[in-house]
């Protein structure tokens, strides 16, 4: 008797530590599920950030701060637009994670990412297809819900639906053309919207040089953006898709990349007649990645071609702002 009533206050003593140490297991369980969860969203988006995300917040910054060149507000303020980059970013990332997700749940992106991209989500065995179609079912709305709260929800209407055409419709795969003329609509909607977002919910709206520069922007993307495609032939031949290396040959298409980069560098300087200075980094950028292009032809050499390829497309996105020094001013 003595014995079971020591063993009994043994329990009573020892039960809240065991009811501590089970919440905190339960605790700790569940911040891993969410960061597990967290790490595979970033994993659909990562290859994005250096060469989509950056360039495209960098896009809505310069326009928001270019005033009157693009946009029917003549005198920005720069501290109030600096500080609503942290919801550009996440506006763009929003965007990006929708159209990721689109287009690697399904079944030819899985045989690709396989080959290409053996770390992302679905090839890695983080989350299937049927888990990928479900997290979009709820991602398009809270993305919608989104751009209502911070504005531009008629390019995110129109990104949705060129999103569809590009990932559902197989708009990617059907020809060089379509690829490239998809992806390019598809980013001047995020370059408008960004620079919405960067001015302010009904603040200012692009004027009509505002979306002069977008189709110039299409043009440009439209011309260069197979570079994407140089170090991804072994997947894309292996699910079929129609790139331009694949059609026109890698040769052909490094040369199409390096002469339309060149052309480029050159002209929208001019357009923005920026003067002999106002060409320097756009030149000396573009000229680098053109020799890059055709010189170095590995697949790790394409791949930090294509992030350098963002970077050169950033240093074409920042020229507006040049013609509103005064904004500029406001640093000092």
């Amino acid at each position: 008797m003595l014995n079971e009533k020591m063993n009994n206050k043994t329990e009573i003593l020892q039960s809240p530590f065991k009811a501590r140490h089970k919440a905190s297991a339960h605790l700790t369980s569940m911040l891993s599920m969410v960061m597990f969860h967290i790490r595979t969203l970033w994993l659909f988006t990562v290859s994005e950030h250096l060469t989509i995300v950056l360039p495209w917040t960098a896009f809505g910054l310069s326009g928001a701060l270019s005033g009157g060149a693009l946009t029917t507000t003549q005198f920005p303020d720069f501290w109030v637009i600096f500080n609503r980059l942290p919801l550009v970013l996440f506006w763009m990332w929003a965007h990006i994670l929708v159209f990721t997700v689109a287009n690697q749940r399904l079944p030819n992106s899985v045989i690709e990412d396989s080959i290409n991209k053996t770390w992302r989500p679905l090839p890695s065995g983080r989350i299937t297809s049927v888990q990928a179609r479900r997290l979009l079912l709820g991602l398009i709305p809270a993305m919608m819900a989104l751009t209502r709260l911070l504005g531009a929800e008629d390019f995110s209407l129109l990104s949705l639906l060129l999103t569809w055409l590009y990932n559902d419709l197989e708009g990617s795969g059907e020809s060089y053309i379509t690829r490239n003329l998809l992806n390019a609509v598809g980013l001047a909607c995020w370059s408008a919207g960004a620079t919405i977002v960067a001015c302010g919910k009904d603040s200012c709206q692009l004027n009509a040089m505002g979306y002069y520069w977008l189709k110039m922007e299409v043009a440009i993307i439209f011309t260069t953006l197979q570079v994407q495609d140089l170090r991804d032939q072994k997947g894309d031949r292996a699910r079929g898709r129609r790139t331009a290396p694949i059609v026109l040959g890698d040769v052909v298409t490094r040369w199409t990349i390096a002469i339309a980069i060149g052309v480029w560098s050159l002209y929208c300087p001019y357009l923005w007649n920026l003067g002999f200075y106002g060409f320097i980094v756009p030149a000396v950028v573009g000229g680098t990645l053109s020799v890059r292009v055709l010189r170095w032809r590995t697949v790790e050499a394409d791949q930090l071609t294509w992030t350098m390829w963002g970077l050169w497309i950033s240093s074409l996105f920042i020229l507006p702002l040049w013609k509103n020094p005064a904004v500029l001013n406001q640093l000092f």
